[in-house]
């Protein structure tokens, strides 16, 4: 039998909802939270001051009033899946030399900014987003660092060392107290300020930091002190990605795209990206902690939970494309699942620019259905993996 979307049921009442919980802090714990946050937040504002005086420096010995802006595009401007040896050649050092160029002073860089043309030059901005510097949204820092590791392993050049380290020390340092990454450091303010799944975003700082710990290949030459501080970063981060796993009832399931650094319950982003379970990217958060060697039986248990929930919340015998206002009946679909989901009934929802929320696509307006992936099937791979895996960790 075909399943049904469930917001083609909406009408119907749903047996079984369960709602979204946390454990309470204790009072001591409370108050220790509110200290480490007061703490991390003087950190950010230092950074701040310190990326903010660099620039009007170089703006005053310009005659500038305004930073120059650098060339835009989607990504870096070139393909940064590059071996160790690609940066043994003259192109390879020349955009491991801009790489470190574009690297703020507090040690990150910034995403849509070109670093493959020239470097960056005196007075112009670090990136192309303003006051969304440094960043670690669409890969930018987890993917310079990447580089620079094997660009040093290749050529043994001291600069790209001191800026891959500087570039660690940034991600430690804006690792919140709870393990979680906001999506900008220093903070900017409003949902950036949330730990964010969103994009991958925590998936590609937490495999960074698996590479240093392992300290193999390009990462070999890490020191011991920095490969403590990173595992002890790691183990944090696992920790939080285990409080962060929404719980519905007495069931676990899957994670937000964003969650609220404090509470940790699933936030709000942009005004059409809602508190909601995440099926997308939650998919990366489950393949990584798969990877995970010797688990222990709690994050054994949140892989097993994540995976049973994607298995009871698909969508079958449908397909959907951008632009579309329903869905197509298709008996050979692959399941898919709706992007966002109801944190308490697991209905497929949906959001738009002016903050409505809808359970059903077709009440989306269309310039959203053309811009936004509103359905995936992207937890079909991570399934296949997860069968292979449950073999070895059974519940």
């Amino acid at each position: 039998m075909k399943k049904l979307p469930l917001f083609l049921a909406g009408l119907l009442s749903l047996a079984g909802v369960y709602a979204c919980t946390s454990s309470s802090p204790s009072a001591t714990d409370a108050a220790q939270g509110q200290l480490d946050m007061s703490e991390y937040r003087a950190r950010s504002a230092h950074w701040k001051k310190v990326d903010d005086k660099f620039i009007q420096a170089e703006l005053a010995a310009q005659g500038l009033e305004e930073p120059k802006t650098p060339a835009y595009t989607k990504e870096f401007g070139f393909d940064p899946k590059q071996s160790v040896d690609w940066f043994k050649t003259a192109e390879g050092q020349r955009i491991a030399d801009i790489l470190v160029s574009f690297q703020t002073p507090s040690g990150g860089w910034s995403k849509r900014t070109d670093m493959s043309q020239q470097p960056r030059q005196p007075g112009e901005a670090f990136g192309v987003e303003a006051h969304y510097i440094p960043t670690f949204d669409n890969a930018a820092t987890s993917t310079q660092l990447d580089l620079l590791a094997k660009a040093y392993t290749a050529t043994g050049k001291p600069t790209y060392a001191d800026a891959f380290y500087k570039g660690i020390n940034l991600i430690l340092d804006a690792q919140y107290p709870n393990g979680g990454w906001p999506q900008n450091y220093p903070l900017v303010g409003g949902y950036h300020d949330h730990i964010t799944y969103n994009d991958a975003l925590m998936r590609d700082i937490m495999v960074l930091l698996d590479h240093v710990n392992k300290g193999e290949g390009a990462f070999a030459f890490v020191s011991p002190d920095v490969k403590e501080k990173t595992t002890a970063a790691l183990d944090k981060a696992i920790d939080c990605v285990l409080k962060t796993q929404v719980r519905q009832g007495e069931k676990l399931s899957i994670w937000g795209a964003q969650h609220d650094a404090v509470t940790l319950e699933p936030a709000q982003a942009r005004a059409y990206e809602m508190a909601a379970l995440s099926t997308a990217e939650s998919v990366a958060m489950l393949e990584f902690l798969m990877g995970v060697e010797n688990p222990s039986a709690e994050l054994v248990n949140a892989i097993h939970s994540a995976a049973a929930w994607y298995k009871a919340n698909d969508i079958i015998g449908y397909t959907w494309k951008r632009g579309d206002k329903v869905l197509t009946a298709d008996a050979n679909a692959e399941p898919m699942w709706s992007r966002f989901v109801d944190l308490e009934s697991n209905r497929p929802v949906f959001g738009d620019r002016d903050g409505s929320v809808y359970y059903d696509i077709g009440q989306v307006s269309q310039e959203r259905l053309d811009g936004y992936a509103w359905f995936t099937t992207a937890p079909n791979k991570v399934l296949k993996k997860y069968a292979k895996w449950a073999k070895k960790h059974p519940q």
